[in-house]
């Protein structure tokens, strides 16, 4: 595996870029961050409220802000509009990188980077700007583009809500725009040790296709999307994206999926009602149990180098996958265990046109001593089936440490253990569902025993 690989595994892996935790939103409505979060941008029951409220406070929401209103519209005597936009820019900043140490320069992580020790190189990786804000009590909006240290820059998020369109309150909320697909009751970013709670799939990667046209499941799309909270216990979500195709040819909007998830005890969904936070001084402690499914059915083009050597023109399959998935979520005041697994098949996964499919259980136990010392483990596993090729394993356990420093600075030490079975066909390995382990030059194995691949420390601020 070259060098780069490593350093794209570990940004897909290990980087929790703060999106949807934005000062900006304190600043609105004269709160701290620990209303809605513990270590940023892992969320309070009550920011998670938040959140499916289209990052609305539960009531009416122009009661809580702070900021003063610049009206779009002239005002009318007697008319109390909210209508409006602040009179502070709703922006917020922050950077965020890692340090990464390989006790082990033999194993695939220490080859890898050439045998290096201590690596700084991406202390400062990224660099983001959200804006989050809303025009009234049911229009809002959401936007992050994100500065990568090696020049790149990417628009994650563009969204605007219209909320409470019919019906109950929160049952029909509209989102159009750029961003994450709702396959869970929970923000994406709700692992205290990983970039998303949900590990990624990217088989056609895992198959071979180049980086740029691989489709991933757990991806920011263009699309609309409807959900909603029913009666504070269930909630939905249905939405149509356009995926993520080659330039050389471009698909149909085709891909769709849905979501339904069902909460007990604890907090409702929306907040609303006689719902609480147990203890002030904890706002992250309640008894729940919540339930999650998700179905999604994609149309999205893949691009393959030819297997022949000399051909140079890139081979483009049309691929059709579908993904199956559950989620769990069982707390007890401040323990918190997240598990599930997903089964995903593709019928165009690699260069040839065979299909690939891909089985991946995962789960995160973690209890919040106080959101300055959040001790997690976490387990990945990846089962890679090509249907021209052997089947193969991945294994990843990651023990590390949470910690907000401040309710705005976020350290977090992990500890990279990882085994496999085999390879996939891609020519970086495991790296698309985060995995290093590759057998060394010249063995005749394709086993890898549990290694110790790396230990990071990575920082993020936001202002």
């Amino acid at each position: 595996m070259c060098r780069t690989a490593v350093l794209a595994a570990l940004i897909a892996t290990a980087l929790s870029a703060p999106a949807q935790a934005i000062p900006s939103f304190g600043r609105k409505y004269g709160t701290s961050c620990t209303t809605c979060h513990t270590v940023y941008p892992k969320l309070t029951p009550f920011g998670e409220a938040y959140r499916r409220n289209s990052f609305r406070f539960p009531g009416v929401d122009s009661d809580y802000v702070k900021q003063e209103k610049i009206p779009l519209v002239p005002k009318v005597p007697g008319d109390d509009d909210t209508y409006g936009i602040s009179a502070i820019p709703t922006l917020a900043l922050g950077f965020n990188g890692q340090t990464v140490l390989h006790p082990d320069k033999n194993s695939s992580g220490g080859r890898a980077d050439n045998g290096a020790v201590f690596l700084t190189r991406d202390m400062v990786a990224e660099a983001h700007l959200w804006g989050g804000g809303s025009f009234s009590d049911v229009i809002t909006y959401f936007g992050e583009v994100t500065f990568a240290s090696g020049g790149t820059i990417a628009l994650e998020h563009a969204q605007v809500f219209a909320s409470d369109l019919f019906g109950p309150k929160h049952a029909v909320n509209l989102r159009v725009g750029r961003g994450f697909s709702t396959l869970t009751s929970f923000g994406p970013h709700s692992s205290y040790l990983a970039d998303q709670i949900l590990p990624s799939s990217g088989v056609t990667a895992l198959g071979g296709a180049t980086g740029g046209t691989t489709w991933n499941v757990f991806d920011h799309f263009n699309g609309f999307e409807v959900n909603g909270v029913i009666a504070g216990r269930a909630d939905y979500s249905i939405g149509i994206n356009a995926g993520n195709n080659s330039t050389l040819k471009t698909q149909n909007s085709e891909n769709f999926y849905g979501h339904v998830g069902y909460k007990i005890g604890g907090m409702s969904l929306d907040g609303e009602g006689d719902s609480k936070v147990r203890d002030a001084m904890r706002p992250w402690e309640e008894r729940a149990f919540t339930i999650d499914g998700f179905a999604y059915r994609s149309v999205n083009s893949a691009t393959f180098a030819d297997p022949d050597p000399t051909v140079v023109v890139p081979v483009i399959q049309l691929d059709s996958a579908t993904t199956v998935g559950g989620h769990v979520r069982a707390q007890y005041d401040s323990l918190e265990l997240n598990t599930g697994i997903y089964w995903e098949t593709h019928n165009h996964a690699a260069a040839d046109g065979s299909g690939a499919k891909l089985l991946a259980p995962y789960g995160e136990l973690s209890y919040v001593v106080h959101p300055w010392f959040v001790p997690a483990v976490r387990a990945e596993y990846s089962v890679f089936s090509p249907d021209n090729g052997p089947r193969v394993h991945n294994l990843r356990l990651m023990p590390g440490i949470a910690s907000a420093v401040r309710p705005n600075i976020k350290l977090v030490l992990t500890v990279d253990l990882e085994s496999a079975n085999g390879q996939p066909a891609a020519p970086d390995g495991w790296h698309t569902v985060g995995g290093i382990a590759s057998p060394p030059p010249g063995s005749t194995s394709n086993l890898v025993g549990l290694e110790l691949e790396y230990v990071q420390i990575f920082g993020a601020f936001a202002f």
